[in-house]
């Protein structure tokens, strides 16, 4: 029941892909949520449970389409699916014009981070100044920031925890983090990433090194095969979403502790 976001503040460094792995080692139930407006890819990237190709015509789009009188936790069951391992998802949009046409972002924040029986792991995408996804950032329980090693990507990385901070309040806001996409041997990259952050005296929980590993990456672009679990990408994720778990776990209500049955069909008002 906590919605977690991971967004980039310029470029989308592997957000996506982040975003499907940390789902797939969550240690509570989870649904996979693509809300990035440019457009999603897990269609394209995932098979679905059957084998089959995700339905592109099933996921955000439709979720807001059918709950445009009355969104409820219900309808996240009817439009989301599952892929190939059982990671449940919602599909994002297919374009811009799509994303475009969604004015319930700020409902959408509400319903996936009070969702009965799961926790919501959202991938956003780029986020900047007005983007409307920062509704989500906002209802989020912790926000992650990914980033790779590039200096000028870096230096933006900066200046979008500064103005989150300032939009959202140190206190009130998210608890934020940073991802660090980098070669395994290059955690001195990583330390100079934390280095530069405290020196801005900028309030971020953690720096975590992701391992930058094309291999295991592959199995989120739908090339299942092998053992992901002997990646270096899996390996380097595991104390990351550990850390995340256990920042979230306040925020997550079991089924049974949820809402009484009758409630299921309670709209998230606006």
């Amino acid at each position: 029941m906590a919605l977690l976001t991971l967004a980039s503040a310029k470029g989308s460094p592997g957000v996506t892909t982040a975003a499907m792995l940390f789902g797939a080692l969550w240690p509570r139930p989870s649904v996979v949520l693509e809300a990035d407006p440019s457009g999603g890819d897990i269609a394209l990237r995932m098979p679905a449970a059957d084998g089959a190709a995700l339905d592109s015509q099933m996921g955000l789009s439709s979720l807001v389409a059918a709950g445009r009188k009355s969104l409820y936790p219900a309808l996240v069951d009817v439009h989301a699916q599952r892929l190939v391992g059982g990671q449940k998802v919602m599909v994002g949009v297919a374009t811009p014009e799509q994303a475009r046409g969604i004015t319930q972002w700020d409902t959408l924040g509400r319903l996936f981070a009070e969702l009965p029986g799961h926790d919501t792991i959202a991938d956003l995408g780029r986020v900047g100044a007005g983007t409307p996804q920062n509704s989500l950032v906002e209802a989020s329980a912790a926000c992650v920031l990914v980033v790779d090693t590039l200096p000028s990507n870096v230096v933006h990385l900066r200046e979008r925890i500064r103005r989150l901070q300032e939009t959202f309040g140190r206190m009130s806001g998210p608890a934020l983090s940073v991802v660090v996409v980098a070669p395994p041997k290059r955690s001195r990259a990583v330390r100079e990433v934390r280095e530069a952050l405290e020196k801005s005296e900028l309030d971020v929980g953690a720096v975590h090194h992701l391992a930058y590993d094309p291999a295991g990456a592959a199995f989120f672009l739908g090339q299942i095969t092998g053992n992901p679990g002997r990646t270096q990408l899996v390996r380097s994720a595991q104390p990351i979403v550990e850390d995340l778990a256990r920042q979230t776990e306040s925020s997550f209500v079991a089924p049974e502790a949820a809402s009484p049955a009758g409630d299921a069909e309670q709209e998230v008002t606006s």
